[in-house]
């Protein structure tokens, strides 16, 4: 009951907050907009769906017809032996094929076609091919927003990173100020006989951990600026001049389970994909029909054949053909092929696709348990943060508070200085302790959303 009680108390407590203010600014949802047209990881997953939907349309695209043409001209020359049974003419009785007979021949040839294909019938191998091609490019799609969440996560613990920084460096100069002021009593006092050089030593060392931690601060938060420049592709002096906001990071209502996650979508679509490839090879046996038609032209001209024999008279008997043209000759019709004993080729292509879907069923079965073992931890996570939240935020004005009445006490000498540098310490160690719990808290919201599939652009405020 005291859980869901501090839940509660939560809730309640920032809910101020949420009806105020979105969970990010204007600039910040332009700049993760930014950071997803810059990303090259995106980038070369929408050149990969690009292809993959090319290669989608191909596939269908085998039923569309093909209009094809070809031309051939050559010059062929051959010799022919020729051993046939003799024959005797009557009236002159001039004998024919006497023995073994040589004739020469060569002439030129032209012959064009054009030819048109259409596939009628490929066996359902186009059909359940791109169903199973479609299902990939569904996967991918999936995936790619799963990678969208990972940057628009990414750019926002970058933003909650520079705040952070920003907040901490508003504690270091606070607690600077209030040293300063507090080094300068003591020099007065020191002058007066009132106070001895050791407390003004001490002041100083406290001043110069505040200076390093501030060098440190401002390394670090220039190197996040140069990340963020790097994603965004905005430059570093303009982004100095935006304000990030770090507070508690409300949800929204969500409907959304671990099973509306982008992974687990994209692993059905996977066994799916098997599914319909496994329709395919089983398929294969069925016979493909494709329609033809063709015109062709054809022309067999100069030609000559040079024979052995004479007329009477002693003149050659050479024949010679001008032309013998074929214009224009049609051929319809309609083909199958049909193969009937491939080599048990598609029973192992059925049995190698069956194993594989029966691994992505596996793994889609192992993911299903992990993601939801997931999903459970990080709502804990969050829960738990949110309540720590509410204590951070005592602490830290309970530190403050003791920070007040040690400086009180020491300037009434009731308390040493080391004490009054430890309430110092403290109460910076509380402040520091708060807002990366804040930050904690925004990045536990955040798996949250991961873990059901939220964490897009258009959910962000909403």
């Amino acid at each position: 009951m005291k859980y869901h009680f501090s839940s509660f108390l939560f809730i309640l407590f920032f809910g101020l907050i949420s009806n105020a203010q979105n969970n990010l600014s204007e600039t910040e949802i332009n700049l993760i907009n930014l950071s997803l047209e810059k990303s090259y990881t995106l980038k070369e997953a929408n050149h990969e769906l690009s292809i993959d939907s090319i290669e989608s349309k191909t596939i269908r695209q085998n039923f569309i017809p093909t209009l094809e043409m070809n031309a051939l001209y050559g010059y062929g020359a051959s010799r022919i032996n020729v051993d046939i049974p003799t024959v005797q003419l009557p009236i002159t009785g001039i004998e024919l094929f006497e023995g073994e007979s040589r004739f020469d021949a060569a002439g030129q040839v032209f012959n064009t076609n054009l030819t048109a294909k259409a596939l009628l019938f490929s066996g359902l191998q186009v059909n359940y091919g791109s169903k199973a091609s479609e299902e990939k490019i569904k996967a991918k799609n999936f995936m790619l927003n799963a990678t969208k969440s990972e940057v628009i996560k990414d750019v926002i613990d970058t933003f909650d990173k520079i705040e952070l920084l920003h907040q901490a460096e508003s504690v270091i100069e606070a607690s600077e100020k209030r040293l300063a002021k507090e080094k300068e009593r003591v020099v007065k006092a020191i002058e007066n006989g009132l106070a001895i050089p050791y407390d003004r030593q001490k002041i100083t060392a406290a001043e110069l951990n505040l200076a390093s931690k501030k060098a440190e601060l401002y390394g670090n938060m220039n190197l996040l600026y140069l990340k963020l420049s790097m994603l965004t592709n905005v430059d570093v002096a303009t982004l100095e001049n935006y304000q990030f906001e770090l507070k508690p990071w409300m949800l929204q209502n969500d409907t959304n389970t671990f099973q509306d996650r982008p992974e687990l979508k994209a692993l059905d679509a996977s066994v799916n994909a098997y599914d319909y490839k496994l329709k395919m090879n089983r398929n294969a046996f069925l016979p493909k029909v494709q329609a033809m038609a063709s015109l062709s032209y054809s022309n067999i001209f100069n030609a000559n054949l040079q024979t052995p024999y004479s007329l009477p008279g002693g003149e050659n008997v050479n024949l010679e053909l001008n032309k013998f043209e074929l214009f224009p000759t049609y051929f319809l019709g309609v083909g199958m092929n049909w193969e009937i004993f491939s080599g048990l080729k598609h029973s192992n292509e059925t049995a190698k696709t069956t194993i594989e879907k029966s691994i992505a069923e596996e793994k889609k079965t192992d993911a299903e348990e992990k993601l939801e073992l997931y999903a459970k931890k990080v709502q804990v996570d969050l829960e738990v943060k949110n309540q720590q939240l509410l204590f951070k935020e005592q602490e830290k004005e309970a530190a403050f508070n003791t920070l007040n009445l040690a400086i009180k006490s020491y300037h009434e000498g009731l308390i040493s200085i080391t004490e009054r540098l430890e309430a110092e310490t403290d109460y910076q160690e509380a402040a520091l302790n708060y807002y990366k719990l804040i930050a904690q808290q925004r990045m536990a919201a955040l798996e949250l959303l991961i873990s059901k599939g939220s964490l897009q652009v258009e959910n962000l405020n909403h």
